[in-house]
């Protein structure tokens, strides 16, 4: 099977769970390669936040990023809040966020290392 087949069929088993949510860029419209692995259903750092939030709740978001350079943007969130919920809780808050990022397109336009 190819790796975009693959990425469809693992979205669509992740859909299906009740307590995942997509959260990202483009994840209900079209507008980037990675819409087309969404076939069925810019503000990082507060999307990173929300998915934070989202998961002491219960819920598995899917935290989707079109560009490496972007997902920078919410390494904050990720490193210095989700990365030591556990520690600074002393184990009671356990976060689980899946992250997704792709390499941007190279042409018509660079998007820059």
């Amino acid at each position: 099977m190819k790796y975009k087949e693959e990425l469809i069929k693992s979205m669509k088993w992740l859909g299906e769970k009740e307590n995942t949510l997509f959260l990202g860029q483009a994840t209900a419209c079209s507008g980037h390669v990675i819409s087309g692995t969404l076939t069925e259903p810019v503000m990082e750092e507060v999307q990173m936040g929300m998915c934070a939030g989202l998961s002491l709740e219960g819920y598995v978001p899917i935290s989707i990023y079109p560009r490496f350079n972007f997902m920078m943007l919410a390494v904050n969130q990720l490193i210095n809040h989700i990365d030591k919920m556990k520690h600074m809780s002393k184990g009671k808050l356990i976060p689980k966020v899946i992250v997704r990022v792709a390499v941007g397109a190279r042409k018509p336009l660079d998007g820059g290392l």
